[in-house]
């Protein structure tokens, strides 16, 4: 069935309330997790992953972001997303991907589906669930989770902590860089990105110093389109994964983490 504007309303201003006080990086205390990357208005995606919630009722399950925008279901993907985290918090953590923001979701075609559908009000509520969606997760097994990359010049939480995310884009540039950076498996710190000019590419030199500050094992990211759903980097401690099918160029994937810090990489369709 259909939401509702009300249904609309109401799910939107839970997900505020649930995550308006939460830090800009959340700790995640399951020792077992699924990280569950771009979903991209794929309800087919959605859908797979609502199966493993309810089989793995031990695991925590991480949304790194891009919920809406490009897909053929995109209100309804992301209504699910939101529903799966306010019904069970303690187990599902969702992210803020480089698209949860206005100007990405205006270009995109999340703003036109929305107000199409209903109108600039409805659309302005989806904002702002945006605006309050943590960044970043840190594991009780020392692994790292974000949308895109880490950020030039970060040496400790704390200074993501102190950055204020309450925006309906991306104007503090450590925010902007863990929605947007990209990894490159080479040995330099940071380079230009072609994706614009705020955003970095980060090698293992980066890399190695951000995991070593922070006290870290690995990372989990997602952002970028991989045509196995899933690419690793850094000798295998960092991976990235991408969960829709992309209107056919992914064969999309999640990733599980046990407290063995081993990668499963699982199929969603």
């Amino acid at each position: 069935m259909d939401a509702t504007r009300e249904d609309i309303e109401q799910l939107t201003g839970m997900t505020r309330d649930l995550y308006h006080e939460k830090p800009n990086v959340m700790e995640i205390t399951s020792r077992n997790v699924f990280f569950i990357g771009d979903l991209h208005g794929e309800f087919e995606s959605i859908s797979s992953v609502q199966k493993l919630f309810s089989k793995y009722k031990t695991h925590s399950f991480v949304f790194l972001g891009d919920y809406a925008d490009r897909g053929p279901e995109q209100i309804e993907t992301i209504n699910l997303v939101m529903a799966l985290a306010v019904s069970d918090p303690d187990r599902v953590l969702l992210l803020r991907g480089n698209h949860e923001s206005d100007e990405v979701a205006q270009q995109y075609g999340f703003y036109t589906e929305v107000t199409r559908k209903f109108s600039f009000d409805v659309y302005s509520k989806y904002l702002e669930v945006f605006q309050v969606l943590p960044m970043a997760a840190i594991s009780s097994e020392a692994i790292f989770t974000c949308h895109g990359g880490i950020p030039e010049g970060v040496i400790s939480v704390d200074e993501i902590q102190k950055c204020n995310r309450f925006n309906m884009n991306f104007p503090d540039d450590i925010l902007h860089q863990l929605a947007w950076n990209d990894p490159k498996d080479a040995d330099f710190r940071f380079a230009a990105n072609s994706r614009g000019r705020r955003v970095r590419a980060f090698g293992r030199i980066a890399f190695d110093d951000f995991l070593e500050n922070l006290g870290l094992k690995m990372m989990v990211r997602a952002h970028e389109v991989f045509a196995e759903g899933v690419k690793t980097f850094f000798d295998g401690r960092l991976t990235s994964v991408f969960s829709a099918s992309y209107r056919g160029a992914v064969t999309p994937k999640v990733v599980r983490v046990g407290s063995d810090l081993k990668i499963e990489i699982i199929p969603l369709i």
